[in-house]
């Protein structure tokens, strides 16, 4: 059966949505290393690494975008990986497990929302296969988490002499683990793409491995979490059981 399903935009964009070695503490001296080092080291592990995933939080709105949270997990160096994305009116699922196979599931809070999409007889829960002609457009998900790491570590190649100076550390925990928190001013020019809305942004670097394992955007008394982890970790993802896949066959 050929259905014809309509969107008011191209899937959702998920811009404004980011070793040398590891740090001891006898490399740093017996204390947290400069902000500028360790993320240098942070960075080249996410880049180096083959798979991970990234997870965001934002409840509250800190990056006035329509995401309320975002979790990816996937392989790093090939288009396979899974996306959830929740906004206030709908829940969308992609699974992405070759560059010509993709899969979508849709949850909507939203009546008229439901109705733009024509997504009335798909059976709760059923995965619907993305036709041929759209599957380029996935692409902008694969661009978009190639470039994670740039963005997420523009903030600290940004800082002034002044910045750096004003940068809080301190040696702490996070849910048990020993973590390094530098507590970053996002003002001025300072590039901020992924962490739009901030005013303070805190890192928090693995004391063990120096890799990023999270970070806080905040505005006022609001918070939103970004959370890195899962390096070189992330199975592949494999295409839904085919009694969970709609029988149909989508137009764009």
């Amino acid at each position: 059966m050929n259905r014809t399903m309509t969107r008011p935009t191209r899937w959702l964009s998920l811009t404004g949505l980011g070793v040398v070695s590891a740090w001891t503490l006898a490399a740093c001296g017996g204390g947290p290393p400069e902000l500028t080092e360790i993320s240098e080291s942070a960075q080249q592990s996410m880049e180096e690494a083959e798979s991970l995933s990234y997870t965001l939080s934002d409840p509250d709105g800190v990056h006035a975008n329509d995401l309320t949270s975002l979790e990816f997990a996937g392989q790093t160096d090939q288009a396979n990986f899974a996306i959830n994305a929740n906004t206030a009116d709908m829940d969308m699922e992609i699974l992405v497990v070759d560059q010509e196979t993709t899969f979508i599931r849709m949850t909507f809070t939203d009546e008229n929302m439901q109705a733009m999409f024509d997504a009335e007889g798909i059976e709760e829960g059923q995965w619907i296969q993305t036709p041929e002609s759209e599957v380029a457009d996935i692409e902008q998900f694969t661009d978009e988490f190639e470039g994670l790491s740039d963005r997420t570590f523009a903030l600290t190649e940004g800082l002034t002499e002044e910045d750096l100076e004003a940068v809080e550390v301190e040696e702490t925990e996070l849910e048990d683990q020993a973590v390094y928190k530098y507590t970053v001013p996002a003002t001025g020019d300072t590039e901020t793409e992924l962490y739009p809305g901030a005013d303070t942004v805190t890192f928090y670097f693995s004391q063990d491995t120096s890799e990023l394992v999270q970070v806080e955007a905040s505005a006022d008394e609001n918070t939103a979490t970004h959370t890195y982890g899962d390096y070189d970790a992330v199975d592949p993802v494999e295409a839904p059981p085919e009694d969970e896949i709609a029988d149909l066959d989508w137009e764009f």
